[in-house]
């Protein structure tokens, strides 16, 4: 016995015992028989082959193989009608295929291998192993493969719709396990059933029915392991003694007590000995009606509801509503009743509940109308406090339209009056040059007057820079003290250069205080430009190398304090700051007291040192 012999007996035995299996332990179906007639198509295939590698003659070989046909071309039929019926596939195109095209070929497959088994496949030997080769002149042989091929793509088809429209995994699983087992079997049985012996190879002998064990396996599993759960009356019986969750009774035809289940017992602390055996009077409060009942149920079928309270055995009460059931045999003889009791304190304590909610919505329903007419009252307030506002708004709108236009109007008056003071001023500056041409001045009267003229333009421009900027109450004076400078050394430098140091805060002052103070620093840096840095140097060792102004300009607290120095020669004695009679002093001066209300210091020691603070 070679390997191949071995191997085929026992799927023999497998498939046998499958069949065996099914046919006494699942309840009938109509897969069920078909599965029953596919392990044993397959148990006659493969005994069958087993019965060919251990015999030696080639007469009994065809013999044998044709009782095996009825296995090896029948068993795919039986595989598709499997599948169709468990994936419950409602198509009438696969039903007709399989009708009037499967079967079909497989029983002239059959007949016509039973007649002549040479024109479709011929055995031989090598070794001990018999082998066979296909018959590919004759039309039976492609008849035969047409018909498993069409059953294999039909079976991938069915299983593959099968699990697009499965909505349990448990179906899903099915479908899973018997695609990848088709796909197995379909695979390595072309090649040993129809590639190697179409190619006339003798490496490997026919083992289509040792490659279907995965199917087999497959089908077994689902049929047997995932086979949907059904109610039997033994899970019935234990759902109702076991695990309902009320008061169930069984009374035989006299009103005895036969039978409770565990809810009951549990509850009424009475065991299933005790119960049997005690007068039901001393259980039920009112058993004379259910005995009543048990009289007249004998020619009624109604189910009636009765009130009535239950002792346990410790003496409470338990209120319950008792429903009577009336039991029959199978000829509808009366057997007796079935009480099944509601605990009622649960409906007592709803009863409870509803009336107090009943009782909860009339309250908040009279709440609900005081609301309602709060809030009608409130939405009445609120309408006339609303229209109020309106009218509030409209008369501010108008106001501010007014206020608005007012604001206009003075800004178009500051606009004239700055633009007549800057005509006030030029006419004073032409006023003074016609004057300093006069021939009847001196020279030093004419320098006064030019120096006079000088003072009024640089006046003109201070005033010229703050009223264009665009807010009057508030004037940058850092900003102007950084342009101011730069200005003043494009008009007076000469041939002196002159580094400024400027140290100034981002201050604000108003324009009534902005004016005399931007005037003051002109003057400042305006002398000390021309008077502080000569051309010629009495005292080259004396004098600087650099020349320096230094401006620092802060606010500590509510004090300003603006710093104007250099490292010249200092105050000169006649003319300049340094002398009383100096006219940019006595500017400086009137300044400083009547529009400041400050003071200003003076140091005359390496250079000039001058010092104004004024109050905010």
């Amino acid at each position: 016995m070679n390997v191949f012999a071995f191997l085929s007996f026992v799927v023999f035995l497998l498939y046998f015992q499958a069949a065996f299996f099914v046919f006494f332990a699942l309840p009938r179906s109509i897969v069920k028989t078909l599965f029953i007639f596919f392990s044993l198509a397959f148990s006659i295939f493969s005994l069958g082959y087993f019965l060919i590698q251990i015999s030696d003659s080639r007469a009994n070989i065809y013999i044998i193989d044709r009782v095996a046909s009825f296995g090896w071309a029948s068993f795919p039929a039986f595989a598709v009608g499997i599948f169709y019926l468990m994936g419950n596939i409602k198509s009438k195109g696969i039903l007709n295929i399989i009708f009037f095209v499967l079967i079909p070929a497989s029983l002239l497959s059959i007949v016509r291998y039973n007649l002549d088994p040479e024109t479709i496949k011929i055995f031989y030997r090598e070794g001990d192993v018999w082998y066979f080769s296909v018959n590919t002149r004759s039309l039976w042989f492609f008849l035969f493969v047409g018909y498993v091929q069409l059953s294999g793509i039909l079976s991938l088809y069915i299983l593959y719709k099968w699990k697009q429209t499965a909505y349990q995994n448990r179906v899903k699983l099915q479908a899973d396990i018997l695609l990848v087992s088709v796909i197995l079997m379909v695979f390595f049985s072309t090649i040993t059933n129809l590639v190697l012996p179409y190619f006339g190879e003798s490496t490997i002998p026919s083992l289509a029915h040792i490659n279907s064990l995965p199917l087999g396996v497959g089908l077994f599993f689902c049929l047997v392991m995932l086979q949907p759960m059904t109610f039997s009356r033994e899970v019935m019986s234990n759902l109702i003694i076991n695990r309902i969750r009320e008061y169930i009774f069984f009374l035989d035809q006299n009103g005895e007590i036969y039978a409770a289940n565990r809810y009951c017992l549990e509850n009424l602390r009475y065991n299933n000995y005790e119960l049997l055996r005690m007068n039901p009077e001393k259980l039920f409060s009112d058993f004379d009606r259910i005995r009543q009942y048990i009289r007249q149920v004998r020619h009624t079928s109604q189910s009636p509801e009765i009130r009535m309270d239950l002792t346990t055995k410790n003496g409470e009460i338990i209120p319950v509503l008792m429903s009577l059931v009336r039991i029959d045999d199978a000829f509808n003889n009366f057997l007796g009743l079935v009480l099944i009791g509601v605990d009622y304190r649960q409906k007592m304590k709803l009863q409870a509940e509803v009336a107090d909610r009943m009782r909860n919505e009339k309250t908040l329903s009279l709440i609900r109308r005081e609301l309602e007419t709060i809030v009608e009252k409130r939405t009445e307030e609120l309408s006339r406090a609303n229209e109020r506002l309106r009218n509030e708004i409209t008369e501010r709108r108008r106001a501010e339209q007014q206020i608005k236009a007012d604001l206009e109007e003075k800004v178009e008056l500051v606009k004239e009056i700055h633009h007549r003071v800057k005509n006030n001023i030029q006419m004073i500056i032409s006023l003074i040059n016609m004057l300093s041409a006069h021939k009847e001045i001196t020279e030093q009267a004419r320098d006064k007057l030019r120096q006079i003229a000088e003072r009024v333009r640089n006046i003109s421009a201070i005033h010229e820079d703050f009223y264009s900027s665009p807010n009057l109450s508030r004037i940058n004076f850092s900003s102007f003290l950084k342009k101011a400078t730069g200005e003043i050394y494009r008009n007076y430098r000469g041939s002196q250069n002159v580094i400024f140091r400027l140290n100034v805060a981002d201050e604000y002052l108003d324009i009534d205080q902005a004016i005399p103070c931007g005037i003051i620093f002109t003057e400042l840096i305006t002398n000390s430009l021309k008077y502080a840095f000569p051309k010629e140097k009495n005292n080259e060792s004396s004098f600087p190398a650099f020349s320096t102004i230094n401006v620092e300009f802060y606010r500590k607290q509510n004090d300003y304090t603006l710093i104007v120095s250099d490292n010249g020669v200092g105050l000169p004695k006649e003319g300049g700051l340094g002398n009383p009679q100096s006219t940019g002093l006595q500017l400086i001066e009137i300044l400083v007291k009547q529009h400041l209300k400050g003071k200003i210091m003076t140091r005359n020691s390496f250079g000039t040192l001058v010092i104004l603070k004024f109050s905010r």
